[in-house]
């Protein structure tokens, strides 16, 4: 069977079409599709059980941060009822403070506020 020049034109269309169609599923069936990352579940803090009600504070007159009450840190200047208790919940939430700068994760004290207290306070360790 002959075929005339369009019918070549039409066969040779045709022809780079399907080889096209095959290379385009060729591609997307070996594509490596990476897996789904695994769920990060962050650690959960160390229970905390803070020492009783004695403290450095009569050793050194500084207010330790990791064993002291409500009142015992209002006391502090720039520190009132709600920043007090806001570094209480953080540290029941996130376990002690192990450096008096680790309060700027605390909603409330900023830079300021810190620098204030900074030589009234410890860590106790």
């Amino acid at each position: 069977m002959k075929l005339t020049r369009a019918g070549r034109r039409l066969a040779t269309v045709i022809m780079t079409a399907v080889a096209v169609m095959i290379l385009c599923f060729a591609e997307r069936s070996t594509k490596i599709v990476a897996p789904s990352p695994l769920p990060y579940n962050p650690p959960s803090p160390l229970p905390y059980n803070p020492p009783a009600a004695v403290t450095d504070t009569a050793r050194d007159g500084r207010v330790d941060i990791n064993a002291a009450g409500l009142e015992e840190l209002m006391s502090l200047p720039g520190i009132g009822a709600v920043r007090a208790q806001a570094i209480l919940d953080d540290r029941e939430a996130n376990g002690p403070f192990r450096y008096p700068e680790d309060l700027l994760r605390v909603k409330g004290i900023g830079e300021g506020v810190l620098g204030g207290i900074l030589d009234q306070i410890t860590t106790g360790g």
